[in-house]
């Protein structure tokens, strides 16, 4: 089976679960204990300048950041600026070509080397900025998608060029709720499915969703340092 027919395979298990999409409005719905939508609206978000509202945002996210980092982060404010304007603000990752990617890996590499931060925090900062074209992935996400770990945004583009598929995840979009990215409704539906945390486990329990059962990692999905393109 090709990584991409595999991925598709992956996030077609999860959407069939059933009562899924009521355990993602509970993700969204703004009186939960969960990121919902504050990680794309809290604070101010222009595209090709970093602010401490984006590190806020990831912040909601379980992650942390170390002094060092924020020092580094702000004193070349000028070189990440740069980085993202040259990452397309208005590309979805299913059209995104070689170069588009490159772009994403060449800033993705540049936070993963900061102290402290690595892989899944410069992710979750990415897809802050980028949020049609990075998707966020933890181990969580990588273990459910079983996506070559070298090759995770392409395979997961080109899994995504079938309509029918993005179809299925948009449906999962409570009312009203406009904001997510459809590459964020996938990953808060791959992680509330997933997670074994307390707040998705309450969730999970409240619409009758079953506990985790992600999937045994592929060799090329499991690892640390990762190239994405």
């Amino acid at each position: 089976m090709q990584a991409e027919d595999l991925v598709r395979t992956r996030i077609r298990d999860v959407l069939a679960t059933p009562g899924l999409d009521g355990v993602v409005a509970a993700y969204f719905s703004p009186d939960g204990p969960f990121a919902g939508t504050s990680f794309d609206l809290v604070g101010e978000n222009p595209p090709n300048v970093l602010t401490l509202d984006d590190l806020l945002a990831t912040t909601l996210l379980d992650i942390s950041w170390r002094p060092l980092a924020i020092r580094k982060l702000l004193g070349e404010g000028d070189h990440v600026n740069a980085a993202l304007t040259a990452i397309r603000a208005d590309l979805d990752l299913w059209n995104a070509g070689p170069d588009d990617l490159q772009s994403a890996t060449v800033l993705h590499r540049w936070l993963d080397d900061l102290p402290g931060v690595g892989p899944v925090i410069a992710s979750k900062l990415l897809a802050r900025k980028r949020p049609r074209l990075v998707p966020v992935h933890d181990k969580i996400v990588l273990r459910a998608l079983g996506a070559p770990k070298d090759q995770l945004w392409a395979t997961l583009a080109t899994a995504l060029k079938e309509s029918a598929l993005r179809n299925e995840i948009e449906r999962l979009r409570p009312a009203g709720v406009d904001s997510p990215s459809l590459l964020r409704l996938l990953d808060v539906a791959i992680w509330i499915r997933h997670s074994r945390s307390r707040n998705a486990r309450d969730a999970r329990d409240v619409v009758g969703v079953p506990g985790p059962s992600v999937p045994s990692p592929t060799r090329e999905a499991v690892g640390a340092h990762v190239r994405y393109a």
